[in-house]
């Protein structure tokens, strides 16, 4: 039987964040109920499609803010995942968690009695100041309360995701958030270089302040590098471009996005690939609920890949991988050299410093890391 990853979207938070550009809604509580009805229906739907012929072996409830919802819809939505496909007793299970909305030590032991054995928790960062500039809702203390009545509850899997690049962030405060996170006994950390993204509020006001992008980017490639030096001086592994783990905790979820492995989503907005195939749900709630109800789906388009675009794919997601191109994995997918297939780029990129051959792995080098992009684009056709 064939393993899947799946994935759950939650959309609903207290507030949004003035950069975020996710699918996810404040002020939408009353389609709370409505929208869980119709996800545990989405999810029912799947039984005799792929119930049968996959197993699952990770489990992302994401969103928005999963905790923000009562704690019974998400132990109703994992009784109804594991009622419909076969869930590995191994499983990973993480839920994403903001500090921001108050959660019990007794949610928490129902979370984990409900079999989520992995958290990530958004801190961003360990200063007050940036976290209200850039429209968090919770203070630092929030995470250290929140973060304490995990590991009370018997949490030790959690990931503490970071986001660098701000504006109104000095690479001091950068350091002091590290050394904050590094003083934690987490076994996870995420940083993420900040993506400005038009239609956000942040992106607008900093049109209308005149910042400067590229003052912005330049500071990012040093916050990138002080986090590389201290995370990995602490005993992380960087296994990815942004996540740190030790070893052992590095995420299976994430894992299958980049190996491009099967995964299903459920929820508004929520992507899959099944059986060579991409496709993604309606992202407005209403027409999502509505969707469900009337037609038992929410897909808003469908596209079946083609062997080039798989192929391309799987390197691009491949060299986000510190470990980058297993060659073996790639002729067993493709029939196909790797290193005879993409001969001139391979050279070139090895000239200029940016990728390493070895053990059977093509993978960015230490310089590499810092223009991922480029790379990345080389090997793009067409």
């Amino acid at each position: 039987m064939k393993t899947l990853s799946a994935y759950a979207h939650i959309p609903f938070c207290k507030q949004k964040c003035s950069y975020c550009d996710f699918i996810s809604y404040e002020g939408k509580n009353s389609l709370i109920e409505p929208y869980f009805g119709a996800l545990y229906e989405e999810i029912k739907t799947y039984r005799a499609l792929l119930g049968a012929t996959r197993t699952i072996d990770s489990v992302f409830i994401g969103g928005g803010t999963p905790n923000y919802v009562d704690v019974g819809y998400i132990q109703i939505l994992l009784d109804v995942l594991r009622d419909t496909f076969e869930v590995n007793r191994q499983a990973e299970i993480t839920m994403e968690a903001n500090p921001a909305s108050n959660v019990e030590l007794e949610d928490f032991f129902k979370y984990r009695n409900a079999g989520i054995n992995r958290l990530s928790i958004g801190l961003q960062s360990a200063s007050n100041a940036l976290l209200k500039a850039i429209g968090r809702v919770h203070t630092k203390e929030d995470f250290e309360d929140f973060y304490e009545t995990a590991r009370r509850a018997g949490y030790d899997n959690i990931n503490v995701d970071l986001i660098f690049g701000f504006y109104e962030q000095s690479v001091a405060e950068w350091a002091e958030t590290l050394d904050y996170v590094l003083s934690l006994d987490v076994r996870h950390i995420s940083c993420y270089s900040l993506k400005l993204e038009e239609g956000t509020p942040l992106y607008h006001r900093y049109l209308q302040q005149g910042i400067d992008i590229e003052d912005i980017q330049d500071r990012d490639r040093e916050m990138y590098e002080m986090a590389r030096d201290r995370l990995l001086g602490s005993g992380f592994r960087q296994y990815e471009l942004s996540s740190f783990a030790l070893p052992g905790y590095e995420s299976v979820h994430n894992l299958h996005y980049w190996n491009t492995d099967e995964y299903i989503g459920f929820g508004a907005g929520a992507h899959s690939y099944i059986n060579d195939a991409r496709f993604y749900n309606i992202s407005d709630l209403t027409a999502y609920i509505e969707g469900i109800k009337e037609n038992l789906s929410a897909i808003e388009e469908v596209e079946q890949l083609d062997e080039e675009t798989k192929e391309e794919e799987f390197v691009i997601m491949a060299l986000r991988k510190l470990d980058g191109v297993d060659l073996e994995e790639y002729y067993k997918r493709f029939g196909k050299d790797f290193l005879e297939e993409y001969a001139e780029q391979v050279l070139y990129l090895q000239g200029a410093g940016l990728l390493n051959v070895r053990d059977e792995h093509v993978c960015l080098s230490e310089d590499g890391l810092d223009f991922a992009n480029i790379v990345m684009m080389e090997f793009v056709r067409g």
